[in-house]
């Protein structure tokens, strides 16, 4: 009997080594994703508060706005979400499944902030939907996350902005793949377009840097 116990312990130990390994690499594998579900959770709450705010009863009493430089939303069920600025925008892109909140920062080192805090933000401080609206946003590893998804965009696809009270309505005319220091020439000053911007999930073959990926589009309509 003990002769058996001590040949089957060691087979014992080993595969509760191998469990343990599998269930530190499950958690190693989900948290990235855990953390993605939270900042979805606690941006479809800034989203809502946003439209909430733009669809209320335009005869009730002004609410005076706080003195403060805190940011305006943080969430205690998650890490840090806050952003600097006010939210200047709503994204929709059905295809992908994307809403995400655009902020449009008080100063630049603001974007800087607020991009790393995976926020999408404009490019330019004052352009408004009228000329070349210009969204930021950084790619994720995690799949949905960000604009994870924004290399299956494709010309003809439509997307939508929210602004106030409108629904600003996107087709896709042109998807480009470029090296940074060669973008510039992508970002022509135009009229009522929105240009998507991040960077490739993954380094091209034959490349140095990942490149950008440009998706421009140009507004068809505006609805209510």
């Amino acid at each position: 009997m003990k002769k058996k116990i001590k040949k089957i312990f060691p087979v014992v130990l080993l595969l509760l080594g191998v469990v343990l390994i599998l269930v530190i690499g499950y958690l190693i594998y989900q948290s990235p994703i855990k953390e993605a579900e939270k900042r979805n959770e606690a941006e479809e709450k800034i989203i809502e508060n946003y439209l909430d705010d733009q669809t209320a009863d335009e005869n009730a009493p002004p609410v005076p706005e706080e003195s403060t430089d805190e940011p305006t939303y943080q969430f205690s069920d998650v890490d840090d979400y806050s952003f600097q600025g006010n939210i200047d925008s709503i994204l929709v892109i059905d295809k992908i499944n994307l809403k995400k909140a655009i902020i449009r920062g008080n100063t630049l080192s603001d974007n800087d902030y607020n991009l790393s805090k995976y926020y999408f933000v404009t490019a330019d401080l004052t352009t408004t939907l009228e000329g070349n609206y210009v969204i930021y946003g950084h790619s994720s590893q995690t799949y949905g996350h960000s604009f994870n998804r924004l290399d299956e965009l494709a010309v003809g696809d439509r997307f939508y902005l929210l602004q106030g009270d409108g629904k600003y309505n996107y087709e896709v005319e042109s998807v480009d793949r470029v090296l940074r220091s060669e973008s510039e020439s992508f970002f022509p000053d135009l009229k009522k377009r929105v240009t998507l911007v991040s960077c490739e999930k993954y380094l091209a073959s034959g490349y140095s840097e990942k490149r950008v990926i440009v998706v421009r589009a140009m507004q068809t309509g505006k609805g209510q």
